[in-house]
């Protein structure tokens, strides 16, 4: 007898599941015997969330947030000072646990160890180091969320923590309008710049979409997916706002799953059909199309002087194209063009503005098959857990991470200590726990 994919998306309490056996997938996808359990299900078969999330929400909330801004210098700095600790804490007194995480995904851990390990080639070698121990807690920092709090309560965590930077920049531009937009009239909320604003909403585009279709007080998460493409297309980040649509774009996919093999089979012909016509018109008029987008976007054939800064990674690169300079080490040494390129951009820039550029210029070749082979084994890993279990909040990941595809090319969210983007990618990581031994 045959089921429709669907039904696979409800818990184990849904009547639509009730030919399930009792309990539910576990992070491999196998099924595991309920047992008793304190947390309980609402009507769209998510567990309550736990009141140690209080916690994390207020990290995605103050985290991103200049304190320049909103006049507390230093709010930022406390408050990644605040999840380093969270990680230290989480590696001594979960030893056991921990130890398990590391198992499950010894990839990641990569990003770090380079980071660290190049202060032994690196120009600036203390800084290096220090900025991959950074680096390290941000990802332990992540794989703790995930480990503690279960991927729909990261999913609802960032969603609460965006809506108070929501509901935090709609306060400040009505009280100090002055604070919040830009000669251009472009807006920048309570964050230190208008792409900070832009990457966010477009962040919680995904959040709010996905929990709207699971259940999840839809009232609240309906007006938030609209206040999110209010303050995006605000921010005027032309950035933002592709990566906001190719994030949300995978959810067509995900809806066609669920449907069964009919529709899934037909949404797919049809994709393959329209791709082949975007492939035809664009090779008809090529070059006239690609600046009549950028002209529609409000960037020129610079984006927006992005090709500048490439080129100057780039000439960096292949002065050290093996293993680099050191982390952080180009934007901090007084012997490579970083000054110039100041200079010649009149901004105090620290970041290339392209991830594959920057790791280039930091870890050579090296760094970039290492940079590269994580984010393809995260790939792979979140599909895989989707597949086994093919929920809203399931497909989170995979929005999550066909977004990152759009900023990793034009802004640089990833390998950075401290950074949001870099906490949540590992935080989607499925977390796989020890067989209990008998």
């Amino acid at each position: 007898m045959a089921f429709r994919r669907d039904m696979a998306g409800f818990g184990p309490d849904e009547t639509g599941s009730a030919w399930l056996p009792t309990g539910g997938l576990d992070e491999r996808g196998a099924w595991h015997v309920a047992r008793p359990s304190r947390r309980r299900l609402g009507a769209h078969g998510l567990p309550r969330l736990e009141p140690a999330a209080i916690l994390w929400v207020l990290l995605i909330l103050l985290a991103p947030i200049s304190g320049e801004q909103v006049k507390l210098p230093g709010l930022d700095k406390a408050v990644w000072l605040g999840a380093d600790l969270a990680a230290l804490a989480f590696l001594v007194l979960r030893r056991d646990l921990a130890s398990t995480l590391f198992g499950s995904r010894p990839v990641i851990l990569l990003w770090p160890a380079l980071a660290v390990m190049s202060a032994a080639w690196s120009l600036t070698p203390d800084i290096s180091a220090y900025h991959g121990l950074q680096l390290l807690a941000t990802v332990v920092a992540g794989i703790a969320l995930r480990a503690t709090m279960g991927l729909s309560g990261v999913v609802r965590i960032v969603f609460l923590g965006l809506l108070g930077g929501q509901i935090l920049s709609l306060a400040l531009g009505v009280a100090a309008p002055g604070m919040t937009r830009g000669l251009s009239g472009e807006w920048s909320g309570v964050y230190s710049h208008k792409n900070v604003l832009g990457s966010l909403m477009s962040l919680q585009l995904l959040c709010a979409a996905c929990l709207f279709l699971q259940g999840w007080h839809r009232l609240l998460t309906g007006a938030a997916f609209l206040g999110a493409v209010m303050l995006l297309v605000s921010s005027h980040s032309a950035t933002a706002l592709v990566a906001g649509a190719v994030g949300l774009s995978p959810l067509c996919v995900v809806m066609a799953w669920r449907q069964g093999n009919l529709v899934t089979g037909f949404c797919l012909g049809l994709a393959i059909a329209l791709a082949g016509i975007g492939i035809l018109v664009a090779a008809t008029y090529g070059a006239d199309l690609s600046a009549s987008l950028l002209s529609d976007l409000g960037k020129d054939t610079t984006l927006t002087g992005r090709t500048i800064l490439w080129q100057f990674g780039i000439d960096q690169f292949w002065r050290e194209p093996l293993v680099g300079i050191g982390y952080k080490a180009y934007w901090e040494s007084p012997i490579t063009t970083a000054p110039y390129l100041h200079f010649t951009t009149k901004q105090k820039l620290w970041f290339f503005h392209n991830n594959f550029i920057d790791v280039a210029v930091a870890f050579g070749v090296v760094g970039l098959i290492i940079f590269t082979g994580v984010l393809l084994d995260t790939a792979r890993r979140v599909i895989a857990h989707f597949t086994r279990s093919p929920g809203y909040v399931e497909a989170w990941p995979i929005l999550f991470l066909a977004q990152l595809v759009v900023f990793i090319c034009f802004e640089c969210p990833l390998f950075m200590n401290h950074g949001m983007h870099q906490f949540l990618l590992a935080a989607i990581l499925p977390v796989l726990r020890q067989r209990p031994t008998a």
